[in-house]
């Protein structure tokens, strides 16, 4: 079960009524390391604006993303940056940029075939954009701080130095505490998760941002107890992810016999699309779900192949391919393009099996039964909390043999697991709007 969650629980409490400014919008920020697909990412932000749009109509939100225009598209919110940092795994997109980084990056293009040399104006035009990006970025922000009342880092395993390492994510979240202090800006951390920081910079970033923050919560147990150890701060409720927010219609009618599986294979260790890579550890991954998938026709079932990230598009291809012909007659692969879509996806199957937090986790918001394979401690920890652990299997050590097990025990109790993540869901989305009455108490008062 959940922790005891430590926030307000009356239903009184009023948004900010900007006493003497009543025709003002509030103007609140989101920060958030994403912007490039990823529908679990896409989820938080939704259930984040969705929060603060009915809390405060007339909002005027901005959102700090690593790909600013597809957040603004996606979401009708205004968009900048999220910093002028770019590294391995934590990328935007820039462009060319301003004069002093292409003249760099132009000579490192005409020495890059000179030994030794064409090294150094390699990294050098590199330290250049950096610099030049990173201080327009500060720019802006502050200026955009001046007139802030608010600023978020609103879900997701924020607390983490995984993906773009010390100066990716880490750094990111310091400098926004930093900043957010100094313009008197309330700053709150809202149901985020902590991943992994290994280095002593990674940890004293993080630790920073948490004790500077006016609020923190974490999205389960596991995350709260990594970042206590971290010595920042010990009032740290746990309030379930924010994707918990989202409803999901009912499911549709069973088609029988077989049973629909959904089925999500995702990029874990492949060369090039993985922080930790291991070509022969992803090999072994796609003949488990090859495998997987092959069983489940043989018996009858139709496997439906999604993915909750792009990145693992070129996994399902790579399974497909290595499917026969006959099992490709009773697969198919289906496209959700947003966190709606996927919730619609979910209502025509019966079962989902998935590796990715948020393809279990919107599951759970759908009440569809899932067989977890997890790749991280987050995806246990939510099965845990969720009532399922006896469904979640180690992705690094499972077999066929046992996810057929599983899938099999699973399917001989739908109606109860069913019943019993529909209540679980309506619990958690409880508890995480109870939450947002926080944000009224936070606000900037003027």
């Amino acid at each position: 079960m959940l922790s005891a969650i430590s926030i307000p629980q009356s239903s009184e409490v009023r948004p900010l009524s900007f006493e003497g400014k009543a025709e003002r919008a509030p103007q609140i920020g989101v920060i958030y390391p994403s912007g490039w697909g990823n529908l679990g990412d896409e989820a938080i932000m939704q259930a984040t604006f969705q929060a603060l749009r009915e809390q405060w109509p007339n909002v005027s939100i901005r959102a700090f993303t690593l790909h600013p225009e597809r957040t603004a598209a996606n979401h009708r919110v205004d968009t900048e940056f999220l910093t002028g940092v770019n590294s391995r795994m934590f990328l935007s997109p820039r462009g060319d940029g301003p004069l002093p980084i292409r003249i760099a990056k132009g000579v490192a293009r005409r020495t890059r075939k000179i030994p030794f040399i064409g090294g150094i104006f390699a990294a050098s035009a590199d330290f250049t954009a950096t610099v030049v990006l990173e201080a327009m970025s500060l720019r802006t922000a502050w200026r955009w701080l001046q007139s802030a009342d608010l600023l978020l880092a609103a879900g997701g395993g924020q607390l983490d130095a995984v993906w773009g390492g010390t100066w990716g994510q880490p750094y990111a979240l310091a400098r926004w505490a930093w900043l957010a202090k100094r313009a008197g800006v309330p700053f709150a951390f809202l149901s985020v998760g902590y991943g992994a920081a290994r280095t002593r910079m990674s940890r004293a970033f993080l630790r920073y941002a948490i004790s500077a923050a006016d609020y923190c919560s974490l999205r389960d147990a596991g995350s709260r107890d990594l970042t206590e150890q971290l010595g920042a701060r010990t009032d740290l409720p746990v309030v379930p992810d924010l994707a918990f927010r989202l409803k999901s219609r009912a499911s549709l009618a069973p088609r029988r016999p077989g049973f629909d599986v959904a089925m999500s294979p995702m990029a874990y260790m492949r060369p090039g699309s993985w922080p930790e890579e291991n070509a022969a550890e992803y090999d072994r991954y796609l003949t488990l779900w090859a495998q997987v998938t092959a069983e489940r026709v043989e018996r009858g079932d139709r496997v439906h192949f999604f993915v909750t990230d792009p990145t693992d598009t070129v996994a399902v291809q790579e399974v497909w391919d290595r499917l026969d012909d006959a099992a490709r007659e009773r697969c198919s692969i289906a496209e959700p393009m947003s966190p709606s879509d996927l919730l619609e996806f979910y209502r025509s199957v019966d079962v989902v099996i998935s590796s990715r937090l948020h393809g279990v986790l919107l599951a759970i918001v759908a009440a569809r039964p899932v067989v977890g394979l997890s790749h991280e401690r987050k995806v246990r920890a939510l099965m845990t909390d969720a009532g399922v652990a006896a469904f979640c299997l180690d992705l690094s050590t499972t077999s066929v043999r046992d996810v057929s097990a599983h899938f099999m025990s699973l399917t001989q109790q739908l109606e109860e697991c069913t019943r019993s993540l529909r209540d679980f869901a309506a619990r958690s989305r409880k508890s995480v709007k109870r939450q947002e009455a926080v944000l009224s108490r936070l606000m900037r008062s003027r």
